[in-house]
């Protein structure tokens, strides 16, 4: 078999998962929305990280849900995300510095019987809970597996000097989205062989390359934006009414 074509006959991917916990991050500082917290902003009248627990909230493989969220602001995040009706709830955390260290605090409220866990930007409040079931199974199969949709621009490389090195053949770029999906034990396995260095990853899935591990692309159908400026929450909103009025949503 190819370097590149991991084996996917061992029996381990067929194995029967007992539970798959999810970590919505929406503990960032929003430093690029101009004053606006981009968590608590609403997508119709839903604060966008919410929306986003519910898509898991809405998945039947998802068995508890996890919020990392600001450390002054935890009561506020619960009380939002219970009385929008997340029921799959288990707690709401501090989220750390970075986005690995938001990770780690959460990992602690990870329920032992996990298999699965998945990770999930709250500011990817659009993403079909459809797409959130193929990723997931795609991670149950493979043991790791993530969100991505295939690049629609030409991937130059560059150099320090501002010259371009290399050309990436398009059809073998995708852009990484989330939810980013992985078996709880090779995640621990790495996160430790890492150290710190996993600090400086800006996706999970890195964290699991640097180790050699196989990663599978999910190719998602649905719009799974990240709201990072303000004009993307107005997009958001403009993608959400439209689903909304097409019975989408």
């Amino acid at each position: 078999m190819g370097a590149d074509c991991p084996d996917t006959s061992k029996s381990k991917f067929f194995q029967v998962i007992e539970m798959i916990s999810c970590i919505i991050l929406a503990a960032g500082a929003s430093s690029r929305m101009g004053g606006v917290n981009k968590q608590l902003a609403k997508i119709g009248d839903t604060p966008v990280f919410v929306m986003s627990a519910l898509k898991f909230e809405r998945s039947e493989k998802v068995d508890e849900i996890i919020i990392a969220a600001p450390a002054d602001e935890l009561e506020r995040y619960e009380k939002l995300a219970r009385n929008f009706g997340v029921t799959k709830l288990k707690s709401v955390i501090a989220g750390g510095e970075t986005r690995v260290l938001s990770v780690k605090n959460a990992l602690a409220e990870v329920s032992p019987r996990a298999d699965i866990i998945a990770v999930h930007d709250g500011a990817r409040p659009l993403i079909d809970t459809e797409d959130i079931d193929r990723v997931l199974a795609d991670a149950e199969r493979y043991d790791c597996a993530i969100a991505a949709a295939p690049s629609p621009d030409t991937i130059k490389v560059v150099g320090g000097n501002g010259f371009i090195e290399e050309t990436v053949p398009r059809k073998k770029t995708y852009c990484a989205q989330t939810p980013q999906a992985f078996r709880r034990a090779l995640y621990l396995e790495c996160l430790e062989r890492l150290g710190s260095r996993a600090n400086d990853v800006t996706d999970d899935s890195s964290i699991m390359e640097l180790c050699g591990k196989y990663v599978r692309i999910t190719e998602i159908n649905g719009c799974n934006m990240k709201i990072t400026r303000p004009e993307d929450l107005a997009m958001a909103n403009a993608v959400f009414m439209n689903k909304k009025t097409v019975k989408m949503i």
